[in-house]
């Protein structure tokens, strides 16, 4: 859907609407839904964190809506999952007295995993990055947003988006080496 069909929604909702929000929700659930819960790991996080953007954006006022209302929700939802994976970070680093030990230790992974595990592999790799890289990398390498949306989505430049994308790399190449696995 595009830009201005979304906001043509969005303005019809503020009028009253509500099928036109229905719709709205509809035709942008599913990709933001995905895009938050590879960052944050668990689907009823995500469903929350995307219910409150939807919350918020129907609670803008009428004459400050976005011209965009999907990129708009993205980077709520970037931005409050982002909050999120701060505040567990810190919790975890409180807990561990300073040291963060995320990764299970190697061996004992079998020559030939599924494809489910191969899942869990990647998530516990991505949960070692730092919120922003792994933002940065959900949106560029999973969601195929282009950097210039990405840099937008996190609100830093675009040659920070692919610093942060490229340093994500790595630091994933490594995390999945440790696991056995050759990225």
């Amino acid at each position: 859907m595009t830009a201005s069909f979304l906001a043509g929604l969005l303005h019809a909702a503020h009028k009253g609407d509500e099928a036109a929000f229905r719709k709205l929700v509809e035709a942008t659930r599913e990709r933001l839904f995905w895009t938050v819960r590879r960052m944050v790991g668990r689907e009823a996080l995500a469903d929350e964190i995307l219910q409150d953007a939807y919350l918020a954006l129907w609670s803008l006022p009428a004459r400050s809506g976005p011209d965009n209302p999907e990129a708009w929700l993205r980077r709520t939802c970037v931005n409050r999952a982002l909050d999120h994976l701060r505040r567990e970070e810190t919790k975890a680093r409180q807990a561990a007295e300073g040291t963060l030990d995320f990764l299970p230790a190697p061996g004992g992974i079998e020559e030939t995993m599924g494809v489910l595990e191969l899942e869990a592999a990647l998530h516990r790799a991505l949960s070692t990055l730092p919120p922003q890289e792994r933002a940065a990398f959900v949106l560029r390498v999973i969601e195929g947003l282009d950097y210039p949306q990405v840099a937008s989505s996190l609100d830093v430049s675009e040659s920070t988006a692919r610093n942060q994308v490229m340093q994500a790399r790595r630091k994933l190449e490594k995390a999945l080496a440790a696991l056995g696995i050759e990225a």
